[in-house]
């Protein structure tokens, strides 16, 4: 399977306004930023299909309410992309800013395409 043609399952945002998809920063293909350090979940993320569960199910996860989707390495729920727009210099496309923003167990924020802020109870269509 090649996995840069395939859709990603989640996409990195960065402070400088990039996009990473998942194979790039859950593999060990990685950017700079992460100093050639790929994810240690990157099994979690490729091979199983647990990549998104429910927020109760997921010890020490820092805000959000029970029955919201979360992808499995997240460690922090913090709103919608949209809130952080123009933080720092920050700008991201249009079309991602009402999807629910997370931080990562590597601390790198991340959204799920079909993951909305305003309902996470279910993954829409993209």
């Amino acid at each position: 399977m090649n996995i840069e043609n395939t859709k990603p399952k989640a996409l990195f945002p960065t402070h400088d306004g990039k996009i990473y998809p998942d194979h790039l920063i859950c593999t060990s293909t990685t950017p700079a930023e992460l100093n050639g350090k790929p994810s240690t979940l990157k099994q979690v993320f490729f091979l199983t299909s647990k990549f998104l569960i429910l927020l109760n199910q997921i010890t020490g996860l820092i805000r959000g309410k029970p029955g919201d989707l979360c992808p499995t390495c997240a460690k922090q729920q913090l709103s919608s992309l949209r809130h952080w727009q123009g933080h720092s210099g920050q700008n991201f496309p249009e079309e991602l800013l009402a999807l629910r923003l997370f931080k990562c167990r590597m601390w790198l924020w991340l959204v799920v395409p079909g993951i909305y802020d305003d309902d996470a109870t279910k993954l829409l269509p993209q």
